[in-house]
């Protein structure tokens, strides 16, 4: 149990939402490795229920993986969900924990724990991608380019493919380049001057 204290007391006592982030990660591992885990998943509950979206991450995370406790798919979407909400007062992520909203926004496209749904899919890769979380710029581009679950768009296909390519690298990167030159020769002079317009003045929003 002192161990459990020393993590959530360090915890509270974090700087920033990602040092928060990072202790969590590997101060779990270590607690948990030394100590019993049923009280790390005690402690952890405490915290969520304190809205603490870091721990809520954290619990979606284990729920998906099966790590400490047992898979529960559906538990995972409703921990990460929470994370991921940009409706609470929280003192770390106004808008939401990114991690959270793309976790969630990919086990809801694929169906995982639930029923698939690609709209709500793509609402949460949005509140990701607006943050600047480059996994969720990638998933979108493809998305709007295939039309895959949503309807097909190829102005916001351009745009999220272009601004996600700043930032992968390799085949990612190539892929996202694949895309923005299809594009280029597909859409219309206007079309495409209205989404290097949108490209050029987007910018993430801070969260």
């Amino acid at each position: 149990m002192r161990i459990v204290l020393t993590l959530l007391a360090a915890l509270a006592l974090a700087s920033s939402a990602h040092a928060a982030e990072k202790f969590l990660e590997e101060h779990t591992a270590h607690a948990l490795a030394a100590g019993d885990p049923a009280a790390i998943v005690h402690a952890l509950e405490r915290e969520v229920s304190r809205n603490n979206v870091i721990a809520a991450l954290e619990f979606g995370r284990m729920y998906r993986d099966g790590k400490v406790v047992a898979a529960d798919y559906a538990k995972a979407r409703r921990f990460l969900k929470l994370a991921a909400r940009t409706d609470l007062v929280r003192l770390w992520y106004k808008l939401g924990v990114p991690e959270a909203q793309y976790a969630l926004a990919v086990m809801l496209r694929d169906g995982v724990g639930g029923k698939a749904d690609a709209s709500s899919a793509s609402a949460w890769f949005e509140e990701a991608a607006e943050l600047n979380h480059v996994q969720s710029q990638r998933a979108l581009a493809r998305m709007y380019f295939k039309g895959a679950g949503v309807r097909r768009d190829p102005e916001r296909a351009f745009v999220w493919s272009s601004i996600a390519a700043r930032s992968l690298e390799a085949a990612e990167k190539e892929e996202m380049e694949r895309i923005h030159d299809a594009l280029q020769k597909e859409l219309k002079p206007q079309q495409l001057a209205r989404a290097r317009h949108m490209m050029s003045a987007w910018k993430p929003r801070v969260s």
